[in-house]
Formats: C-alpha cells, structure tokens, sequence
C-alpha cells in the first residue's frame, strides 16, 4: 500500500466536519442564533438555510463563524465543550453530520431533524469513468483522507489501493494532478476543490453505495435551545414543502433529508449499552496481548488519543459514543483504521503483531473478555465480531 501523508498537526479528526470554538456571545432575544463552522466546505449552504429559516419566521439572523478545523491548536476541539457552546453562544450548530444509519451526536447534546442528506462519493477524470469501486482496474491507487469512512472500503475491494492524504484539498488535488486515478471524499470537499466544483467538466463524481457512506446533516443544540430547535425544525419543513430548501442545499448537499415530523426536537433514541441477550461476546484476545497492548498504546496512541482513551487531539478510542450498537461497527472496520492510518505521522509503520496487541487493549478497555487464543493480524482484519462497548 503507497502512502503519501505529510506529518499531521495534532487535532482532531471527526468524520468530515465537526465543530470550534465559538467566536462572539450569544445576544438576548435573537430569534434564529446559530454558529456555522467556517472551515466547513458547505458553510456557504448553511449560511443560506439559516438565513432563509430567519426570512421564514419574519426576523433576523444572528450568524456566528467559528474554525472547528483545529488549526493552530495541538490539541484540536474536543467535542464534549459541545454543551458549554450551545449553552453560553448560541441557541444552535448548524451542519453537524451524522452517520444515517445510526445518527450518534456528541454527549450532552441534541439533535433536530435533518435537514440535508450528505456523503461520500467516488471521483475520477472523465474518460476514466467508474461509478464504483468494483468497477475501477485492478492495481488502481484511490485517494482517500486520513480517518474517514472510505478507509473501510479497500478491505472488501482488493482491486484498489489505499494512497492516504491529510486533507480532502489534497485528496482532490491527486486526481486533478493525476497522481491517482480515483479519490473517495466528502462530497462537500469535491465541489469545494474541484476546478469547476460540481460542474466539472473534467470529473466523474458518483455517491458511494458502501457502509457508513451516508450522512444526515442536523442542528445541534443544548437543553436552553429546544424552543428554537422546534422553530427551526417547522420553518424547514415549510421550505421544503414549497421546493426552496432543495436550491438552497444545492450544489453540496445530495437532496434533501426525508420530511421531518413536525413535533419538538428531540435527542435521538438511547442505545443500549450492552448487546441484545442471547449474544455472549466471544474471546478474541489473550491478556497476555492485552497487557503488550497497553504499553504499545501508551508508546503510539496516548500522546493523540489520551491517557485513557479519553480522547485528546484524536476522538475517544472507548465507551458508548465510539462504540455503540446502533453504530454497527465490527472488530475489522476498526482494526482496518487502526492498522492503515495509525500513527498519524507514519500509518501503517508498525509491526502487525504490535497492531494486533493495540487492538486486543482496545477490545479490553470497551468490555471485550480475554480467551486462550491469540488474535492475529489477518483475523482482526477480516472479523465480523460486532464492536459494542459495555460498561460504565
């Protein structure tokens, strides 16, 4: 597998947008006050949601930017601040995505309905068309970034390979400047990046029909902004209804989402903890690996994603937000992560069975039982074993 990745800053990669710090308070009695993520591709789309929501409802809008790249941060935004924004800055943040098929947001927060259907696509040079990845030559190097979905997909299609990239801009830029012949990314990026965005002449852009490729895009918003989350959620509603919203998403958005129920806004539906009974969690691991797992996590993973898989510069690497049911991760979808984009300065340097132990510590932290069999570098990478964690 061929790498080209330049030595990462330390932040956080959070699928494909996330969020920063705010940059303004909150003024009393704004009616639609929200924070847009200025380094978000589509924050052009959600400015013009917003401000035809606040035309809708007859009043102004109060629009606050905010850099949720990271950038000039060692650390990176953690998204657990989510509450203390929402609470002190504004009623709600906009253009949060969320997996479609199981829609997790950060702790403390809710969402609204969704408003935008987003995800990743498949782009290629025309005259080099593929609508999927079956399709594409054997030996084709795609172009993914690093710590996003399509990382998944090279495990199920052998006919490509993975070459990774910090960015999306430069994801994009290795097809424009025919280093590779494809690039998996947001779809957002692509018309962000590409000469002539989705009018461009020169480029294929097709969405991907692949796991966790479909994304919903919703408001986040705290206990203090249910009132204008349920304002939000009628006035997008009446958009759509009279045919602006879809304008108004394109180029960036794929449609709009499916019709919202008009009722309160509310937190999605908590997931259990545990896995359904009946379903014993197999032993994958020995404790031997777990242990030599520690110290490997501690030497490559801590300075990233903390001490105690908290989370830091990195996302949390344990509990109900990284691995929870509804998410429908398995063993192999992480490891594959894990394995292809780890460290982040030098992915796939380390020795498989150093891997291997990394995964057995993970596995050990998220309520995985230790066995007599030692997991192996090609086990770990083909299971199926669903990921659930199961604890406090």
């Amino acid at each position: 597998m061929r790498m080209n990745i330049a030595r990462l800053s330390r932040r956080a990669l959070v699928c494909a947008v996330a969020a920063g710090a705010v940059l303004a308070a909150r003024p009393a009695g704004a009616t639609v006050s929200v924070c847009i993520d200025s380094s978000n591709p589509a924050h052009a789309m959600d400015r013009r949601v917003v401000q035809a929501v606040a035309h809708q409802q007859g009043t102004d809008a109060a629009i606050y930017t905010f850099d949720g790249s990271g950038a000039g941060d060692d650390d990176g935004f953690d998204v657990r601040k989510f509450s203390t924004l929402a609470a002190s800055r504004c009623a709600l943040v906009l253009g949060f995505p969320v997996d479609a098929t199981h829609g997790a947001v950060p702790e403390g927060m809710r969402a609204t309905a969704p408003y935008a259907r987003m995800g990743f696509v498949l782009v290629t040079p025309r005259g080099h068309e593929a609508e999927t990845l079956a399709a594409l030559p054997s030996g084709t190097d795609v172009a993914v970034t690093y710590l996003t979905a399509p990382n998944l997909y090279f495990v199920k299609h052998p006919n490509v390979h993975a070459d990774i990239y910090p960015t999306d801009a430069q994801t994009i830029a290795s097809v424009v400047h025919r280093t590779d012949r494809a690039a998996m990314v947001w779809r957002a990026s692509a018309v962000a990046y590409l000469p002539g965005g989705e009018k461009a002449r020169d480029y294929c852009m097709h969405a991907l029909s692949e796991p966790h490729a479909d994304w919903d895009v919703v408001a986040l918003y705290g206990p203090q902004g249910a009132a204008a989350a349920a304002s939000f959620q009628k006035s997008i509603a009446a958009l759509r209804r009279s045919g602006q919203l879809a304008a108004l998403l394109r180029p960036y958005a794929m449609s709009p989402a499916n019709p919202i129920v008009l009722a309160a806004a509310e937190a999605p539906a908590a997931a259990p903890a545990t896995p359904a009974a009946g379903g014993a969690k197999p032993a994958l691991f020995t404790a031997a690996q777990a242990d030599a797992g520690k110290k490997a996590y501690a030497d490559n993973c801590a300075q990233c994603h903390g001490d105690n898989l908290e989370g830091m510069a990195g996302p949390a690497l344990k509990g109900k937000n990284f691995a929870s049911p509804k998410a429908n991760f398995h063993v192999g979808d992480v490891f594959t992560i894990v394995s292809q984009n780890m460290p982040a300065t030098q992915p796939a340097s380390l020795p498989h069975d150093v891997y291997v132990n990394i995964m057995a510590f993970l596995l050990q932290q998220n309520g995985m039982p230790a066995g007599s069999a030692e997991l192996t570098f090609d086990g770990a990478k083909s299971s199926t074993v669903p990921l659930v964690y199961s604890g406090d």
